[in-house]
């Protein structure tokens, strides 16, 4: 009995290798982004000058409008026969559909294409859309000269046979605007050209197919019947699906060829998902959720326009927020069991807002603005700034991302963005004035019932719990960073006690408590160490973290020592607790 899993994963990996398998085929919903209308809305606006003429006067009539007209009026006909009623001529379908695509840019699902094409995936394209988005993406992404057009019986025939092709194909079946022919009316849709529906059916029958943004109503009855005829031997047919719009003939269709549905959100979304999926598979790594997220954020950061890395970072915050919000209104606030469940739940969802915020300091670090809101948002989700139930799960998500992208900024030497975080203020609640992110409140209570009630069960109780099931926690987990993020955390929790002590915070504790140090097991930090003893290093951090001399950051550190002895360490109680600042 084969195993369920995501079809992407076979699919992606029979892609990686290079041999042009599949064939992709594209309908309408492959311009969507691109703000192409769809068939249904290109009879709309037919039956708009239908109503116009009948009501004897020029009115701006809504969709919703002309939805009902049509169920009135002409639900028993076809989009076919209304345009062909409405102009019987193929040049006047023609100039009624030009309009359509004038000054249309290529969207994001035909940029990804191209990018198919250039990564060796795919070698034909064969598309019912009448627009030239595709070619205009494919010459933008320099492939210009590489790939040929296929729009009538006559090309096939001057052409080279298809087994022939090496780089790139694109078979437009129902013609172009550009060229002038096109086939739109239910007469058309019948019969495909002889020499054309030769090569469509010797392609899908030799080759996976890969449906996207193709609805498959019975209307394209050449396509569909091309469709049918296929002998399913070697290869799968995939057939994306949104939104669970499937008709019982596609469903019958794929079901006798044994292929595969995929549940995709947008043709872009799908593309650009298979496209990162393949970039692992190539490299032999594990196709994990977070290391797709990884894939796909790299190549964002590092290739995309401006406009596009910024709604993207605003998206995933916003998708964070409301996904934490929807956790929040899940968990019983009794039940420590339960908060820590959500905990895990929100923790596991935001790796994929983590690995965009490395790349994003790894690589393009102009954005970083973009990802500071986020600390604000989740601490506003502590309405009532209590420390227990919900109010705590918030405080400790709010810890755990200030102790991870701490962290990460570290690995990454990037002290300056480090300095740009610990800046971050907000009004006090209890008192006037502002008060810094390290004085926020981290403290949850349920944190403290589930080391208490785990003792009663193993006989062992956590020193400090907070940092004990964050560091547990990223052990166990499938972390998607290639350093010890555990040790990061260390390290950077350290320094935020030495931030605070240079000046010290105004509260009731003017300084961070590093948790942290109790994991030192009494000795040095190794980096304080590397501080101490690489002057470059320990200039950097001085100059660009804490805005000091290197000289100055050294007595700083002595200071900090004489604090961390008197008024921190006896806080655990117990004589483990490493001194971080032994060679100061």
């Amino acid at each position: 009995m084969p195993v369920n899993i995501n079809p992407i994963l076979p699919l992606s990996y029979n892609l990686a290798d290079g041999k042009k398998k599949h064939v992709l085929f594209c309908g309408a919903g492959v311009s969507k982004d691109a703000s192409i209308p769809t068939g249904w809305h290109v009879l709309l606006e037919a039956l708009r000058r239908i109503r116009a003429q009948e009501d004897g006067e020029s009115k701006e009539y809504t969709d919703k409008e002309m939805e009902a007209y049509y169920e009135k009026n002409f639900k028993d006909s076809t989009y076919s026969e209304i345009i062909e009623s409405l102009f019987p001529s193929r040049e006047e379908q023609r100039e009624f559909l030009e309009k359509f695509f004038e000054n249309k840019a290529p969207g994001k699902a035909h940029k990804l294409i191209a990018e198919w094409v250039k990564a060796e995936l795919i070698r034909f394209i064969i598309t019912t859309n009448f627009d030239s988005s595709i070619e205009h993406s494919l010459d933008d992404a320099g492939l210009r000269g590489k790939y040929s057009v296929i729009t009538d019986g006559e090309q096939v025939l001057t052409s080279k046979p298809w087994n022939h092709v090496e780089n790139c194909r694109i078979y437009k079946v129902h013609g172009t605007i550009e060229q002038g022919v096109i086939k739109n009316t239910k007469k058309d849709l019948e019969k495909l050209n002889d020499a054309i529906e030769r090569d469509f059916l010797d392609i899908i029958e030799r080759h996976g197919v890969i449906v996207l943004g193709y609805a498959g109503n019975k209307e394209d009855k050449a396509v569909m019947d091309g469709f049918s005829k296929r002998r399913f031997k070697g290869y799968t047919l995939f057939w994306t699906v949104h939104d669970n719009q499937i008709n019982d003939n596609v469903k019958e269709l794929v079901e006798r060829q044994d292929g595969r549905f995929i549940d995709i959100q947008s043709a872009s979304e799908f593309l650009e998902e298979v496209l990162n999926r393949v970039e692992i598979a190539r490299k032999g790594t594990e196709q994990t959720s977070e290391a797709v997220a990884q894939v796909r954020f790299k190549n964002l950061i590092t290739s995309s326009p401006d406009i596009e890395i910024k709604q993207t970072i605003d998206e995933e915050r916003r998708k964070l927020k409301k996904y934490f919000e929807n956790i929040l209104a899940e968990v019983d606030e009794g039940n420590y069991e339960s908060l820590w469940d959500g905990y895990l739940k929100i923790f596991n969802y935001s790796l994929n807002f983590l690995s965009l915020a490395e790349q994003i300091i790894k690589y393009q670090n102009k954005y970083w603005e973009r990802i500071l809101p986020l600390f604000e948002e989740i601490q506003s989700l502590n309405k009532n700034q209590s420390q227990y139930g919900k109010e705590g799960l918030v405080n400790y998500y709010f810890f755990t991302l200030l102790e991870i992208i701490g962290g990460i900024l570290l690995e990454n030497k990037a002290f300056k963005l480090l300095h740009s975080l610990l800046e971050i203020k907000r009004l006090n609640y209890t008192k006037d004035g502002m008060e810094p992110i390290l004085d926020w409140d981290t403290y949850a209570r349920f944190i403290e019932v589930k080391n208490e009630e785990e003792a009663k069960e193993k006989g062992r109780k956590w020193l400090v719990p907070h940092m004990h099931y964050l560091c547990q926690l990223i052990e166990s987990q499938d972390i998607p960073f290639e350093y010890d993020l555990r040790e990061r955390i260390i390290d950077v929790d350290l320094l935020y006690f030495v931030y605070s002590v240079i000046p010290p915070m105004d509260r009731y504790s003017p300084y961070w408590i590093p948790q942290s140090s109790v994991y030192l097991r009494g000795f040095s930090s190794k980096l304080f160490k590397g501080i101490k003893y690489d002057e470059t290093f320990g200039t950097a951090v001085a100059n660009e973290f804490f805005n000091i001399s290197y000289e100055e950051l050294v007595e700083k550190l002595g200071e900090a020592k004489e604090i961390f002895n008197t008024k921190v360490i006896g806080s655990f109680h117990t004589p483990w607790v490493g001194n971080p600042f032994e060679d100061f």
